[in-house]
């Protein structure tokens, strides 16, 4: 039974892999769409998202067949609790993927406006991260899972900037307000991704060290309860 579980975690872990080359494939091409304004490009990799979709559902479906078979423990169990979370985030930047080809269009109505943001800056850093999530996980590596999330302040800055020079850029071209807004929403993709790549990466962490980076300072008052050292409590326990 244990060789057969290992062999279906195995094969699980390959699909969920797959899935991601094609979200990062999807990823650059929705960049490069909008970026040279391809409303056929784009169209492609609206489509592909149907693909991502199959694939999340295929997979969920292979974590449920296990847990039902196996009903695993420990390590294994932590693999499918952690390969549900990162199928979440991978089928949601499939999603973003989609939503940043759909401005590819609306950009053709006035192309200067791409000179005012730094969207190819921006989506390579969070390209960046999404391939070193995927090798962290590949190679169980929760060093560089680590690192990824300091990637995410990079990306944010980049989306701050955009949203600045957008507004600046509408104020001087108030006619192309229209398109500017949807380059605001293409930013505020990317910046999505970036927070589903750090999502990846934590889960990745998780994985194998059994440690939970998320929402860390809300973990922190958990554990501190109204037995700990709470400050919301220690009133009320000063005997």
């Amino acid at each position: 039974m244990t060789t057969r579980l290992t062999r279906e975690i195995a094969e699980l872990r390959s699909r969920l892999l797959d899935m991601a080359t094609i979200v990062a494939e999807q990823f650059t091409d929705a960049v490069d769409a909008l970026l040279s304004h391809d409303v056929t490009a784009a169209e492609r990799v609206m489509q592909r998202d149907r693909e991502v979709d199959a694939l999340e559902l295929e997979v969920d479906k292979y974590c449920e067949r296990i847990l039902a078979r196996h009903q695993p423990v420990a390590t294994d169990l932590r693999t499918l609790l952690t390969v549900e979370k990162i199928n979440t985030d991978l089928e949601r930047i499939g999603d973003h993927c989609r939503n940043l080809a759909r401005n590819a269009e609306h950009v053709t109505e006035a192309p200067g406006v791409l000179d005012a943001v730094q969207l190819r800056a921006m989506s390579h850093t969070a390209r960046r991260m999404l391939d070193e999530a995927k090798q962290a996980f590949l190679d169980q590596d929760a060093d560089l899972a680590r690192s990824i999330p300091d990637l995410d302040d990079e990306v944010d800055r980049l989306h701050h900037d955009n949203f600045r020079a957008l507004v600046g850029y509408l104020q001087n071209h108030p006619a192309h307000a229209e398109v500017a807004a949807h380059l605001i929403t293409a930013s505020k993709a990317i910046e999505r991704i970036s927070d589903h790549s750090t999502n990846i990466a934590k889960g990745v962490v998780f994985l194998i060290e059994g440690v939970d980076l998320r929402h860390t300072s809300v973990q922190e008052e958990i554990a501190a309860g109204p037995f700990g050292t709470s400050p919301h409590s220690s009133s009320s326990h000063s005997e």
